[in-house]
């Protein structure tokens, strides 16, 4: 390997790509700025505020996303021994999910899109008992979001995490 593939290295899976860092956002904010005035309390909180104006747009935008989370689940369902496309698709809608929902306060909601996505990625070509475990979590989750159950959801939330849970490691 020569210095200017020293970015690259080969496991036994595959080739994999370890990418340079990237300071493209250094070089916009400018090299002679100070982290802390960044991350100041009077700019962290007015991003706060930014987020909390668009709360009622992510909800709307969560609904589209379940109704995707149907839809890929249902092609899935009709079509197991073909349906691992449906299953990455589920995966990514879960994962793009989990990381919107924690910015806008749905803690629970993180947690069930964590455990969705992850169980997507262990069974990629999944039977039947496997969809009944994607479709609880499809359902946990619009009931989080219909009920905007906001945090954790306190003993309920970890009621539903616990029984969930059990389910998937059932099923795993």
């Amino acid at each position: 390997m020569t210095a200017a593939d020293d970015h690259l290295i080969s496991v036994s899976s595959g080739e994999v790509r370890i990418l340079p860092p990237d300071f493209a956002l250094k070089k916009m904010i400018g090299e002679d700025v100070d982290i802390q005035q960044i991350f100041s309390s009077k700019n962290i909180e007015k991003a706060q505020n930014v987020i909390n104006q668009h709360k009622d747009s992510f909800l709307e935008w969560v609904a589209e996303d379940l109704a995707a989370l149907n839809e890929h689940y249902k092609k899935a369902l009709n079509n197991l021994t073909l349906c691992e496309i449906e299953i990455t698709k589920l995966s990514i809608l879960a994962a793009k999910i989990k990381s919107q929902a924690g910015t806008f306060g749905f803690g629970l909601a993180t947690l069930i899109s964590k455990s969705m996505e992850n169980f997507c990625y262990r069974h990629p070509r999944p039977v039947n008992e496997h969809m009944v475990v994607l479709r609880k979590h499809i359902d946990t989750l619009l009931v989080i979001f219909n009920k905007k159950v906001i945090g954790d959801g306190g003993a309920i939330g970890k009621e539903l995490l616990d029984n969930l849970s059990k389910l998937v490691s059932k099923y795993n």
